[in-house]
């Protein structure tokens, strides 16, 4: 099964939200809306983005906190007491796609591998996977290309 054109705008948003594009976000939400993609759908895809990264900048901080041997006694992470991940409730099948895709956006790896076995979980395909992680390819490189011709 592939993503349909609502799925893929669903998912661009988020992704140009996670990957900081203003640009990429603005030709996305025009073509969400054409699509028939809800208001408030737009806006939960905007805050899986920005929740992503969130957790992104959370584990990056953590991760740096140990290279350099620091302490994490009052970094809250959202990992349990035997640092492992905390169980958040899986979202829909679109949820956790965008969220995968986000994830790569910014890189992290630990919540790229949890929004994929999520959204599996929430029965997404193998193939929808790959489809929404080659949408935040595209438009991570939209947004590089945007910003480097600004140098």
């Amino acid at each position: 099964m592939t993503l349909n054109r609502q799925d893929k705008e669903y998912i661009s948003v988020g992704v140009s939200v996670a990957a900081g594009c203003k640009r990429c976000f603005e030709v996305h939400v025009k073509e969400a809306r054409f699509q028939g993609v809800a208001e408030d759908e737009i806006v939960d895809s905007m805050n899986i983005a920005l929740d992503v990264r969130e957790r992104a900048q959370e584990i990056m901080k953590e991760h740096g906190l140990k290279v350099l041997g620091r302490k994490l006694a009052q970094l809250v992470t959202g990992e349990d007491e035997e640092g492992g991940e905390k169980a958040a409730p899986p979202g829909t099948r679109i949820e956790e796609l965008t969220a995968a895709a986000c994830a790569f956006a910014v890189n992290c790896e630990r919540s790229l591998e949890r929004h994929q076995a999520n959204a599996r979980a929430a029965g997404a395909t193998d193939e929808e996977i790959q489809e929404a992680v080659r949408i935040s390819q595209f438009i991570k490189g939209k947004a590089a290309s945007l910003c480097c011709k600004r140098i």
